[in-house]
C-alpha cells in the first residue's frame, strides 16, 4: 500500500526543499521513496543536485530515493488532449452552436485551460498504491495551483456528467452521420477516454479523502500574510474533505541577539506570529529553522530531521 505526502503552501515558503526532506527521510527509515514534483516551476532537482527527468531518477546511492518532474502539459495533450476537442468537434459538427449552456459551462469551469491540473490528477492515479513505491512525497504548486488540483475530482466530475449528456444526447445522430462518412464504429472514441477520466477523478478524490494512506502539510512562514493564506487553505482544504496533519512554519530566526539591530526585531515577531500560529489552526505546528548558509542537498540534509515522521 503506498503512501501519499502532499506538501501545500504559497510560492516561496520553501516547499520544496521540505519536500525533498521529507523523501530523504522516509527512505532512510527504510521506505521505498519517491518524490514528485508537481509545480510547473520545478525545482526539486536543485534541491537534490540531481538532473531529474520525467521518469524516477536515482537521488541518493545508500537509499531507495528516487525523484521525477512532469511536464503536466505534455502529459495532459499524450492522455487525455483529444477528449473535449473531440466532444466540441463532434457537437459542432451536428450544427449544436458552442454557445449553448452546457459547453459553456464546460469552458467556465476551465477544464482545458486547467491542463496542469488534470495531467497531475492522472499522475496521482499513476501512483495509487504502485507496487514500486511504499512512500510518494508530493511538492505542490503554489496555493491556487494546488487547491484548483484538489477540487479538480469533484469539478471534473460535475463538468464531465455534462459533457457526457450532450455525447448521449445526439449519440445516435453522430454514429448516422459517422456511418454516412465512413467512420469506423469500432474505433475508441472520446466518449471512451471521457468515461476512463471520469473513473480516476472518482478514484483519486476517495484517495485523497483517505487520512489514513493521504496526508497533507501545509508549509508558512512567520509572517502575517503568509499565516493568512495558510489559514485560507486550511479552511478550504476542510471543506474538499481533505484533512492537514501538520502546519510547518519554516525559516525560523534561532538564537537571535539584541544586539543585532535587524534580527531581533524580525525575531521577537516571528515568537508572537509562531504563538498565534499554534493558537490559530487546530492541527499541530511544528518549527523548521532557517539555514540560510547552505544550498542543494546541504539545506535540505539540514532540515531532514525537522519533517521526519511527516
Amino acid at each position: 500500500m503506498t503512501e501519499f505526502v502532499l506538501f501545500g503552501g504559497k510560492g516561496g515558503v520553501g516547499k520544496t526543499t521540505l519536500a525533498a526532506a521529507a523523501g530523504l527521510a522516509h527512505a532512510r527509515n527504510g521506505a521505498r521513496t519517491l518524490v514528485v514534483s508537481t509545480d510547473p516551476a520545478h525545482s526539486i532537482g536543485d534541491a537534490y543536485e540531481r538532473q531529474v527527468r520525467e521518469t524516477p531518477t536515482r537521488v541518493t546511492d545508500e537509499t531507495n530515493l528516487y525523484a521525477l518532474e512532469i511536464d503536466p502539459r505534455t502529459r495532459f495533450r499524450d492522455r487525455y488532449g483529444d477528449t473535449f476537442e473531440s466532444v466540441v468537434a463532434d457537437v459542432q459538427s451536428l450544427g449544436v452552436d458552442l454557445s449553448s449552456d452546457d459547453v459553456d459551462a464546460v469552458a467556465e469551469e476551465g477544464l482545458v485551460p486547467g491542463a496542469d491540473e488534470v495531467a497531475v490528477l492522472d499522475l496521482f492515479a499513476e501512483y495509487n498504491d504502485h507496487p514500486n513505491w511504499e512512500v510518494v512525497v508530493f511538492d505542490t504548486a503554489p496555493t491556487g495551483h494546488t487547491l484548483r488540483l484538489l477540487r479538480l475530482p469533484d469539478v471534473m466530475n460535475t463538468t464531465l456528467r455534462r459533457v457526457l449528456s450532450v455525447r448521449d444526447q445526439f449519440s445516435s445522430v453522430t454514429s448516422t452521420v459517422g456511418s454516412l462518412l465512413g467512420r469506423d464504429e469500432e474505433t475508441p472514441s472520446y466518449s471512451d477516454h471521457a468515461d476512463q477520466l471520469e473513473q480516476v477523478t472518482e478514484e483519486v478524490g476517495d484517495r485523497l479523502r483517505d487520512a489514513e494512506r493521504t496526508s497533507f502539510s501545509a508549509v508558512t512562514l512567520a509572517e502575517r500574510m503568509s499565516l493568512e493564506e495558510t489559514d485560507r487553505l486550511l479552511t478550504a482544504l476542510d471543506a474538499t474533505g481533505i484533512a492537514v496533519d501538520t502546519v510547518l512554519v519554516n525559516k525560523l530566526l534561532r538564537d537571535a541577539s539584541e544586539d543585532c539591530p535587524t534580527c531581533w526585531p524580525r525575531y521577537q515577531e516571528q515568537l508572537e506570529l509562531l504563538e498565534e500560529a499554534r493558537q490559530r489552526f487546530d492541527v499541530p505546528v511544528r518549527e523548521v529553522p532557517l539555514v540560510a548558509d547552505r544550498q542543494g542537498l546541504d539545506r535540505v540534509e539540514a532540515v531532514t530531521e525537522f519533517v521526519d515522521g511527516v
